[in-house]
């Protein structure tokens, strides 16, 4: 008995110790797990089942119930209208069409004569959101980045880097590019934006960061890159639900249309801890935010060259495009304007 007892305990000392161990290695290595933020409001009904309809593409029945919950003080809905606000991508037809006093009405709260975004509301109580304000407001850059990494947000310190790097007119000094906790894929933002070869052996030969080497990237690697890689996700999903026999071709097709390296690593969710990054990538939503994304990239003169350039690579694409910009063109009137 005594002996059994002994071994029990010999063995959840060893278990214990391997949990340590594990732990402290993921810690050196910058592989744990980030912690999520609980955001006020997220688990609402009524916000639940607008989101929803949001993320089917749906605005009619979606965007003034956010509005509402936003005014009755539902942090998570303040901070989602703030950020489809701020950014073009995820607002769709009804939204980019409305005129600008109905759009203001709806995407932001009361004051000022444009009114104001509601992530000044909910950065009262909320880190992600007051993050936010201090990132849009130039109070921060690298801290902010490495706190929206800290709370899962990670799209948002990808931004906090770039926006960062740009206000700064360099990049970064060599202990913020091997922190744990700084992303990967902006491994190439040193002070001078540069890197040597030697500093991009081992990346796959399709890789967009070997440019900063002076390394050219041929269209075959990469696809196969655009194939392998999680910051893909987006073009990925948008890919196999809109031209599935092609879906290779068709991501390559869509990064050019982006014309951005920069452009694919902030696609995605508005907030992780909101909507995960899977989930808004299969969502109507996610898929039609490729689309919205590369359309507010181009103007009107460029748009219908880029659009030639995708068909060269896959007609499908070309196709899928051209009908989710269509979508943003102001319907005709009903009928004719009488002149005076």
């Amino acid at each position: 008995m005594f002996k059994g007892k002994s071994k029990r305990a010999e063995l959840q000392a060893l278990r214990c110790s391997m949990t340590f161990l594990l732990a402290l290695f993921l810690a050196l290595t910058g592989l744990s797990t980030a912690y999520g933020q609980h955001i006020d409001g997220a688990d609402n009904p009524d916000f639940r089942t607008s989101l929803a309809l949001w993320l089917e593409g749906d605005d009619v029945n979606s965007i003034p119930v956010f509005a509402a919950l936003a005014h009755d003080n539902n942090t998570a809905s303040q901070i989602l209208l703030a950020l489809i606000d701020k950014t073009a991508a995820w607002q769709g037809p009804m939204i980019a069409l409305l005129p600008r006093a109905d759009r203001i009405e709806l995407l932001r709260a009361p004051g000022a004569m444009s009114g104001r975004n509601w992530m000044t509301v909910a950065s009262n109580t909320n880190p992600i959101a007051q993050d936010w304000v201090a990132l849009w407001q130039m109070q921060g850059g690298v801290d902010i980045a490495e706190r929206f990494s800290a709370m899962g947000e990670a799209r948002a310190a990808r931004m906090a880097l770039l926006m960062t790097a740009n206000r700064q007119g360099a990049g970064f000094a060599p202990p913020v590019l091997t922190a744990p906790w700084y992303p990967e894929s902006l491994r190439h933002l040193t002070r001078s934006r540069a890197l040597s070869v030697e500093d991009v052996i081992g990346l796959h030969p399709g890789h967009p960061i070997r440019k900063s080497a002076g390394l050219p990237v041929d269209d075959v690697d990469l696809r196969d890159w655009l194939q392998q890689t999680p910051l893909s996700l987006n073009l990925r999903a948008a890919c196999a639900e809109t031209c599935t026999d092609t879906q290779a071709d068709c991501m390559l097709a869509l990064y050019h249309g982006l014309s951005s390296y920069y452009a694919l690593l902030v696609m995605g969710s508005p907030s992780a801890n909101i909507i995960s990054e899977e989930e808004f990538a299969g969502s109507a939503r996610g898929i039609q935010s490729v689309a919205r994304q590369i359309l507010v990239r181009h103007t009107a003169r460029t748009r219908e060259g880029m659009l030639r350039e995708t068909a060269y690579i896959d007609s499908c694409t070309a196709s899928w495009l051209q009908g989710e910009f269509q979508r943003y063109v102001p319907a005709l009137r009903s009928s004719p304007t009488v002149p005076n």
